[in-house]
């Protein structure tokens, strides 16, 4: 029993529970949810264990990376100063900046060898599994958006399909894993079967920009991690992406997107685009400040033809979303973030000595830029504490093995 009572278990409950942040809850006049709450409990716990050796710990952190941590965070603190909505402003920092960063800090203080890293993938990979499975049988129960996407316990396809998307990645390396151990049928078919569920699930949410950004993350994590092997899978990974969209030609969505209908989701991401970029045409050092994007889109319909979405609570662009909500401060932090991230990655893959280790780390933020483009893909509860806990496996990956 007490060899389950451990701090990296409960670090494995809290990133398996990420889902739970939908099950919202007030402590003491303190808005949470049941994940926040785990993520709390794991960082207090950690944090006495560990508490004597986490200033060098932290301070031996890569210098690039402490940087653009602070230039993000102090960018965001400036916008929600300078703007109105201080309540939800410091709930956004609190649940997508600070609870992110410190438990995906004490999860790297905690760890301890290579098969920690993997049971963190593997946690990840089973919640996503968990909500893929959870998503068919909403399918098959009927229960689906007006237009017929899956959507599940959240609240747009697109959120779904943003974290089912990530569960790929990890599912592939278990599955290619298993087959280079030559591991027994079982557990290959065991694999299979939650890779299957989780494109199956992101399959029905009919999210073309997360599928794209799917199928071109994986065809370039292969052509980098495994060069030799890129024709063969460039064709399935051809054939796969065919069979998808094949299946889409008959569809009012997919005609009004090949068509370049002035009514397809892509000529509303147009109109919010513009009108976010109008956004930082008039504020453009400390933006709008986080939470508030919804009013400011609404405020700003009189310079515009009408929309065709009214209830736009992020502008479909990380980068865009960045910048309105961290200030000119936060963006520069995030992209050197970012610059620090493929850095330390293409270092990984370059030495080759856990270049496979590092695969699913690779696809992930490949496939955060990619969706990013279109879609808000950080600015999400269970999103940013995975992008920030794969920030930190990344580290471990490069300076502890």
């Amino acid at each position: 029993m007490k060899k389950l009572l451990t701090t990296n278990n409960l670090f494995l409950l809290t990133i398996f529970s990420m889902p739970l942040y939908l099950v919202r809850m007030n402590i003491f006049g303190l808005p949470l949810n049941v994940f926040e709450l785990l993520a709390i409990l794991a960082i207090v716990f950690s944090f006495f264990k560990e508490r004597k050796k986490l200033p060098e710990i932290f301070f031996g952190l890569p210098k690039l990376l402490l940087i653009s941590m602070a230039l993000v965070l102090f960018g965001v603190l400036l916008s929600i100063l300078f703007n109105d909505n201080y309540r939800a402003g410091m709930g956004i920092f609190k649940s997508w900046f600070l609870i992110p960063i410190l438990f995906s800090f004490l999860l790297y203080v905690v760890l301890s060898s290579k098969e920690n890293i993997e049971k963190v993938f593997l946690s990840i990979y089973l919640s996503i599994a968990a909500v893929g499975f959870i998503g068919i049988v909403y399918k098959i129960l009927g229960i689906v958006t007006y237009d017929g996407r899956l959507e599940a316990f959240y609240s747009s396809p697109n959120y779904l399909a943003i974290y089912l998307s990530s569960g790929v990645f990890f599912g592939f390396y278990f599955l290619v894993k298993s087959f280079f151990e030559k591991a027994y049928s079982k557990k290959i078919f065991a694999h299979l079967f939650l890779v299957l569920i989780v494109l199956a699930a992101l399959y029905f949410t009919y999210s073309y920009g997360a599928w794209l950004a799917v199928f071109l993350a994986l065809f370039c994590t292969i052509l980098v991690v495994a060069p030799q092997k890129k024709f063969l899978f460039s064709g399935l990974f051809f054939i796969v992406a065919a069979t998808a969209f094949i299946f889409q030609f008959n569809t009012s969505k997919f005609s009004e997107l090949v068509n370049f209908s002035q009514r397809s989701s892509f000529a509303s991401r147009i109109m919010i685009w513009d009108a976010s970029l109008l956004m930082i045409k008039q504020n453009p050092v400390f933006g709008i400040g986080p939470s508030n994007f919804q009013n400011y889109y609404l405020a700003l319909q009189k310079y515009f033809p009408p929309y065709l979405d009214w209830a736009v609570p992020q502008p479909h662009n990380v980068f865009l979303a960045f910048w309105l909500q961290t200030g000119f401060l936060g963006l520069i932090g995030f992209l050197l973030l970012l610059f620090f991230v493929f850095k330390t990655l293409f270092k990984i893959v370059k030495n080759k000595k856990d270049a496979f280790l590092a695969a699913p780390l690779l696809g992930f933020f490949l496939y955060t830029v990619l969706h990013g483009l279109i879609d808000t893909t950080y600015w999400k509860n269970d999103f940013s504490f995975l992008f920030w806990i794969n920030v930190f496996l990344l580290i471990y990956i490069n300076t502890k093995l």
